[in-house]
């Protein structure tokens, strides 16, 4: 198989300064058929190459990796319904009393995207209070406001549901059933395992090993936008899981649910948890991740495409990744029947 555009095209946005390492998998619904990783894993306080084996901080991967995963097995075991309201499980102001699961997993909450929960709450207990006192931003189930609120909401009601903490729920759902190897919340710190992502201020180093989103690590490194780590070996099999539409942890039916579009009425395109996009190429789902991460999946061929990069390091004001990813995925799409 000839793969030398693809990996000259992301050497090249290396070079220039897009991120500095990456790892990429390119399969189907049949298994992995390219893998390569590239760069650096750090380039402060010293340059450290990436390896095949180098975890990456997910960022929002965790929505569908974790959150929504775990969700849709609680539905489908009878546990939780998408219909369920907030008022059945937190004490909720009575203009939220009819936000539903479908409303938090396709973000038409009406909740507001952020909130430095980190300074707004005392305690990690605190946070969920202080996310329903937000004020709506717009009418229940009219428009898509992506919301990392929304999805930490969610977290928390799967955890009273499945009567355990959601890193356990994740671990017992998705990760044990797929034999994953390196997947988690809160990973051990060895440094040297992990791709480096932002300065802190607060701690006087580059992050590494330590979850980037600063309400998750908040909350102790378990949230339900964002905490998971893991490598590229790993991302690989959850994207196969994916591109075989829940093999393994939910029926076929009850991920197909997922991935269909459940806001055509608005002006962005979103399933229970995934993103749903559209273009000349054909139907995606999937998400992205802050920190530079991705998993995307084609509908119609179930190839999928893993790409994930430590954009933020050393700095969260590298925005360059946004428009070379949309090309890398065109790429691949393209170079796909050549590669099988």
């Amino acid at each position: 198989m000839d793969t030398s555009y693809i990996n000259r095209l992301i050497m090249d946005a290396m070079k220039d300064g897009f991120f500095p390492g990456a790892a990429i998998s390119i399969g189907d619904k049949n298994g992995e058929i390219f893998r390569n990783h590239y760069g650096f894993r750090a380039l402060y306080p010293e340059k450290l190459p990436l390896r095949q084996s180098t975890l990456f901080d997910l960022a929002s991967l965790t929505k569908i990796i974790s959150t929504t995963m775990v969700t849709l097995a609680l539905v489908e075991g009878g546990k939780l319904s998408l219909d369920d309201t907030l008022g059945i499980f937190l004490d909720t102001p009575e203009e939220k009393q009819n936000i539903s699961i479908r409303h938090l997993m396709t973000h038409t909450s009406g909740l507001p995207a952020h909130k430095p929960l980190y300074d707004l709450a005392k305690t990690p207990g605190d946070v969920y209070c202080k996310i329903l006192e937000q004020p709506i931003l717009s009418s229940i189930g009219t428009n898509v406001i992506y919301s990392c609120l929304g999805f930490i909401l969610l977290g928390k009601i799967c955890e009273t549901v499945g009567n355990a903490s959601l890193d356990e729920l994740a671990h017992n759902y998705v990760f044990k059933p797929l034999g994953l190897k390196t997947a988690t919340y809160n990973p051990c710190a060895v440094p040297y395992r992990f791709a480096a992502t932002e300065y802190c201020s607060l701690l006087s180093k580059h992050l590494c090993g330590v979850v980037h989103d600063e309400n998750a690590r908040f909350m102790g490194g378990v949230s339900g936008n964002a905490g998971i780590f893991a490598d590229i070996n790993d991302c690989a099999t959850l994207a196969v899981m994916f591109a075989q539409k829940g093999k393994g942890i939910v029926s076929q039916a009850v991920f197909e649910t997922a991935i269909q579009n459940h806001t055509s009425h608005c002006s962005e395109g979103r399933g229970l948890g995934f993103a749903i996009k559209e273009s000349a190429y054909g139907s995606f789902y999937g998400h992205t991740g802050f920190t530079g991460t991705s998993i995307l999946v084609d509908a119609k061929t179930s190839q999928y495409i893993v790409f994930l990069t430590n954009r933020v390091h050393p700095t969260r004001d590298n925005n360059r990744l946004a428009d070379f990813r949309g090309i890398l995925h065109e790429c691949c799409v393209r170079e796909y029947g050549k590669l099988t």
